[in-house]
């Protein structure tokens, strides 16, 4: 006897070991209502490698009873749409963990070097505080040694004399701090950005931003993606967002 053999999509994979969900449908007649419905039916069907994905088309075949409600097992992956999506998703997810990663080491070169600018500051003040004392010193053995110190700073700096009239310090303290304080603030608050983006209000502009990121049909894309794709976009301090 031929055994019973059906098609369908795989509509949730992974929740369970060698077990997959696999919705059927098909056309039936009604006679309450005169004409054909569709009706659909998930099957539980036991995935012997764990091969299937979400979204992949397969034929599966029935098969002696292994559990209560598994009858049905894999015969065929007839189309591996599954896979490209967790293809596209793994691909998404590396892009993203590459520009967090850019943009996390921007922000510790910006920090570096507001820290090398207040440390340069304390040590100008200092080789003033130095020149000014060297001044009013009349001892001539602390002379030689405040010299020294003033000559080790200038060396430092490749400063050739003081007071100087040559810019020293490139003062960009403030736009490095608001911009370290701007991606710090929308990663504290990217779950309340995240959840206005979800709304209705702020539909168009977010599949406008997907649709921008990425070549994969909004309507496609899995919501852990779309996530992902909202964060890199959020954490880019040139795009305005809902804060």
């Amino acid at each position: 006897m031929a055994k019973l053999n059906l098609v369908g999509l795989v509509v949730s994979q992974g929740k369970m070991a060698k077990t997959v969900k696999v919705r059927v449908q098909g056309k039936v007649y009604d006679k309450r209502i005169h004409k054909e419905v569709i009706k659909r039916k998930d099957y539980l069907v036991h995935d012997e490698g764990n091969l299937c994905k979400e979204g992949d088309i397969v034929r599966i075949e029935a098969i002696p009873r292994i559990s209560a409600r598994k009858t049905f097992a894999i015969a065929e992956i007839k189309v591996n749409k599954g896979q490209q999506f967790a293809l596209y998703e793994t691909i998404a997810q590396e892009r993203l963990q590459q520009q967090e990663q850019q943009l996390t080491d921007l922000s510790i070169k910006s920090r570096q070097e507001v820290e090398n600018t207040i440390t340069k500051i304390e040590d100008l003040k200092i080789l003033d505080k130095l020149v000014n004392r060297y001044q009013r010193e009349p001892d001539a053995e602390e002379q030689n040694k405040l010299v020294s110190e003033v000559n080790r700073i200038k060396e430092k700096y490749g400063i050739k004399s003081w007071p100087s009239t040559e810019p020293i310090v490139e003062l960009e303290l403030n736009a490095a701090d608001r911009e370290i304080s701007e991606i710090e603030r929308r990663t504290a608050n990217f779950g309340a950005i995240y959840e206005k983006y979800m709304t209705k209000e702020w539909e168009e502009e977010r599949n406008r931003i997907l649709s921008l990121m990425t070549k994969t049909p909004v309507d496609q894309l899995a919501k852990n993606t779309a996530k992902n794709i909202l964060r890199k976009y959020v954490l880019d301090v040139r795009n305005e967002c809902p804060v």
